[in-house]
């Protein structure tokens, strides 16, 4: 935290406020009091460039051919940075005030730096652009003294607008505040990888919790129309969440709230649940109030209690149970079939919200990592996330146990979904393949599509943490097996014996357990039979009876690299290395031939009439994550 702010220097920032506010002439002086005084980038710590001593170097040539350069420039030790740009406009990016602040992002853009100020000298914009969004925050001088005295605004700014933050600690590295965003923008992309797959079991819950009635009313109803409307009923609860965190849908109104909103709904379910008794598995009232909030978002409301307009759209259309369309027969189901019998009581929705609203993530605790519980805050993702959680669903397929013969899913790779028939049939060649092939494709998917995460934590720690998170899975399974008939506990159970079994023999082919070394003592004996017994119990993560639906990768795994999403950190570099070419010239080099490798700044806008001329063809679509780029 920055020290206080000295006495003298709060008179003297509450004189030249006051003028800013009133109009006057001393604007250039109280950005430079303000950065030099009280944030204290001053000779001590580097040096100003103002005006005319920001040399031509700096200059860098927008979309529309004008050349931009800061208005001032703070150097410090190893590179640091601070531009600082100035708008004579009264509101910054609003009306004539955001061609300055486009030009800020622009030119960010064009070279290496992704920090800048921009102010007018009553909003102070704190200014962030990557390569495929940007951001900032603000600070208003009428904020900055309440009822007399120096208002949290200052410390804020202080705080973000420090030297310390600002400087790389050696040369090379990252300043801190820099460092920061960016670990909060991984953390972000971390987050929707494991929201995706939180998502995926959303959608299987949805089918296992309709089962018997998809059997009997859709038995004609293609596997992968049924798995589309499954995905459709759960992508509204993840736009309508996305829509509540942003405001987009009235969740200050109490009659909303209460009645229609899922994170209403989400609190009324968990203080239902809190209170034990296992309230929520006799109870059927949240699934039809989930229809009536996508009615209301479909049709509207022009209630003055309650006025919300008629949003429409494909997404939240009903189904047709009369359809010869085999989605909207299935959607009808969704929607309606709670109506009829018992299904979908509140602790299934229950466990559907959750598996929405809340996620885990890893915590270093010393030397070992373990996963913890954490909120989902949709606020603090972008739009573009809903494409990303749509199009890793693209990537699996409905299927349904054969009859008479359990599936097993297998920690190993990415999680193969194989019959515990075939399991039992193979002999040890084959046992060993298996695990080899499995292992080696998990190591390729985790170095295609990983290299970029959190520091990894060893084999070891890997397996503990799988252990206490299947665990989580069993009790909510066990739960389910209490409340279910006898007979299918006891077949649940016995399916469950004959794959550990199964798994106690692949962790001996496999030489997945240790074996201890030096002379065979009893005490060893007995370690290393229950090393083998909870490999075993690892290796086995799923067991599903016959007839029971499930999803996997078109590949027939659980998991995999998500092929469908290109990041927008890979799309735009992409788009602009195929399309810069096209639509700008570059400049030639020194030996007559053009400039290829030239940086962007130093290359010339095509007349709007060949950049309009140019036509550009995304053959892939989905998610449209590179036209949008």
């Amino acid at each position: 935290m920055p020290d206080p702010v000295p006495l003298y220097y709060e008179r003297e920032l509450r004189r030249l406020v006051n003028g800013v506010l009133d109009g006057g002439p001393s604007a250039a002086d109280f950005v430079s009091f303000v950065l030099e005084k009280l944030c204290e980038f001053n000779a001590g710590n580097g040096s100003w460039q103002r005006g005319p001593q920001v040399g031509a170097e700096w200059g860098r040539r927008t979309a529309t051919g004008e050349v931009v350069k800061p208005r001032q420039l703070w150097r410090g030790a190893y590179g640091a940075l601070l531009p600082v740009f100035w708008d004579p406009e009264t509101r910054l990016g609003i009306g004539r005030g955001r061609k300055a602040a486009s030009q800020t992002v622009q030119w960010l853009r064009a070279g290496s730096e992704r920090l800048a100020l921009l102010t007018n000298g009553r909003q102070w914009r704190l200014v962030f652009a990557g390569l495929d969004f940007d951001a900032w925050c603000e600070w208003d001088v009428e904020l900055w003294f309440e009822e007399g005295a120096l208002s949290p605004q200052i410390q804020a700014l202080r705080t973000l607008l420090s030297p310390r933050l600002w400087t790389p600690s050696v040369p090379g590295l990252t300043a801190p505040l820099l460092q920061a965003i960016l670990d909060s923008r991984k953390g972000q992309a971390e987050l929707s990888a494991m929201l995706g797959e939180r998502v995926r079991e959303a959608v299987e819950l949805l089918v296992q919790a309709h089962g018997e009635v998809l059997r009997e009313r859709c038995a004609d109803v293609d596997p992968a129309e049924t798995y589309r409307a499954a995905v459709r009923v759960v992508m509204r609860m993840v736009v309508v969440l996305f829509a509540e965190s942003r405001e987009l849908l009235p969740r200050d109104n109490a009659l909303y709230h209460g009645a229609y909103g899922l994170s209403g709904l989400l609190e009324e379910l968990e203080k239902v649940a809190s209170r034990g008794g296992n309230r929520l598995a006799r109870s059927w009232n949240a699934w039809p109030r989930v229809q009536a909030l996508f009615s209301l978002v479909h049709q509207g409301s022009h209630h003055p209690a309650l006025p919300v307009p008629a949003y429409g759209g494909e997404l939240f259309a009903p189904g047709d149970p009369t359809a010869k369309d085999g989605l909207s027969r299935a959607l009808a189901l969704f929607e309606t079939a709670a109506f009829d019998r018992e299904l979908l009581p509140d602790r299934d929705v229950h466990r559907l919200l959750e598996r929405l609203t809340r996620t885990k993530v890893r915590v270093r605790q010393g030397r070992a990592s373990t996963w913890m519980p954490a909120p989902v805050d949709f606020s603090d993702l972008s739009s573009e996330y809903i494409g990303i959680l749509y199009e890793g669903l693209l990537d699996f397929e409905l299927k349904t146990a054969p009859p008479g013969d359990p599936v097993v899913f297998l920690a190993v790779g990415n999680q193969p979904a194989l019959p515990l028939s075939r399991l039992e049939a193979m002999d040890d060649a084959a046992m060993a393949s298996l695990l080899e092939k499995m292992k080696d494709a998990g190591q390729g998917e985790a170095e295609a599509g990983e290299g970029d995460e959190a520091e990894p934590v060893n084999e070891e720690e890997t397996g503990e943490e799988e252990v206490e998170e299947e665990g989580a899975t069993d009790e909510t399974e066990a739960e389910g097996a209490e409340e279910a008939e006898a007979e299918v506990a006891d077949e649940r159970h016995t399916a469950r014996t004959r794959a550990e079994k199964w798994a106690r023999r692949a962790v001996e082919v496999g030489k997945l357990a240790r074996k201890p070394k030096g002379p065979a003592t009893p005490e060893k004996r007995l370690a290393h039979e229950e090393a083998i017994g909870r490999k075993a119990r690892q290796l086995v993560t799923r067991v599903l009876l016959p007839g029971e639906w499930y999803l996997v990768r078109w590949g027939g795994t659980r998991k995999g690299s998500g092929t469908f999403y290109t990041r927008p950190g890979l799309a735009v570099p992409t788009v602009h290395r195929t399309l810069r070419p096209l639509a700008y010239t570059p400049p030639s080099g020194a030996d007559g031939p053009a400039a290829l490798d030239a940086p962007p700044a130093a290359w010339t806008p095509k007349t709007p009439e060949e950049i309009l001329a140019l036509k550009v063809c995304d053959p892939g679509g989905g998610s449209g994550t590179f036209p949008v780029a």
